[in-house]
């Protein structure tokens, strides 16, 4: 059964959730990027997997969470640099209706597949994800992230971010001139990945900043299921493992 959900994965409340990557290792971009910074765990099993070659379009692969909650790394693509592909995603859905009763999934919420910077057309994707996905025993969320407010988590972490001074963020997480200047030119934001599109705000600085706020959240809101998932690690860490992090 499908469900379609104007909000995100991670405020949706299935099992399982699913992020969309590629086969190169890079989490850098896009929800591939949010969910590296929630799930720093999952991030390197996914590019210790990707340097054995084990995740490749075709396949999906599953990370299961010490709370039985389960996230899917589902390749959209080969590299990072180049475009999705319709045939990977058939085949991709082809591998998730093949393995997600063995893998004890109960509920599932897939975003829209490849049609970010994967570049494909969401009109000729849905039907694809409507003929695999409608006739499952299982609720499938499909979640089409077009709600221009932040729920949950997230919009806890914005009403921090925004009604806190430039000079006190600065201080927490060492912004230059120019960085202030343009985060104070755009405040306030309506969601909080907005901030990494943020001109001269590059990942490490957008990981710093996810980290701090998200902590504030997970010490406000401990009965939000979202919060219950997560086990942070050095969000800076993992982002040191990423070549391509910039700053």
């Amino acid at each position: 059964m499908i469900i379609y959900s104007e909000g995100t994965v991670f405020n949706i409340g299935a099992q399982a959730i699913v992020n969309t990557v590629n086969c190169t290792g890079v989490m850098g971009a896009g929800i591939a990027l949010e969910f590296m910074l929630r799930y720093p765990d999952m991030f390197e099993d996914y590019a210790t997997k990707c340097k054995e070659n084990i995740i490749r379009t075709g396949k999906v692969d599953y990370y299961q969470n010490k709370d039985s909650s389960i996230v899917i790394n589902f390749p959209t693509k080969r590299h990072f640099k180049y475009p999705s592909q319709l045939i990977w995603i058939e085949q991709g859905l082809q591998d998730f209706v093949k393995t997600y009763k063995e893998k004890k999934v109960v509920s599932v919420a897939f975003p829209k597949l490849g049609t970010s910077n994967g570049g494909l057309d969401w009109n000729a994707v849905r039907p694809l994800m409507e003929r695999y996905l409608s006739n499952l025993d299982i609720d499938v969320f499909i979640c089409l992230d077009e709600k221009k407010e932040a729920e949950g988590v997230e919009k806890d972490m914005l009403e921090k971010f925004n009604a806190l001074g430039i000079e006190e963020l600065s201080h927490l997480v060492k912004l230059n001139k120019k960085q202030k200047e343009n985060i104070q030119k755009n405040k306030p934001y309506d969601r909080f990945w907005k901030i990494s599109k943020t001109e001269s705000i590059g990942i490490k600085t957008y990981s710093k900043i996810f980290k701090h706020f998200y902590d504030l959240s997970m010490g406000n809101n401990l009965k939000i299921r979202q919060l219950s998932l997560l086990d942070f690690n050095d969000v800076n860490g993992v982002a040191e493992t990423n070549k391509y992090n910039k700053d």
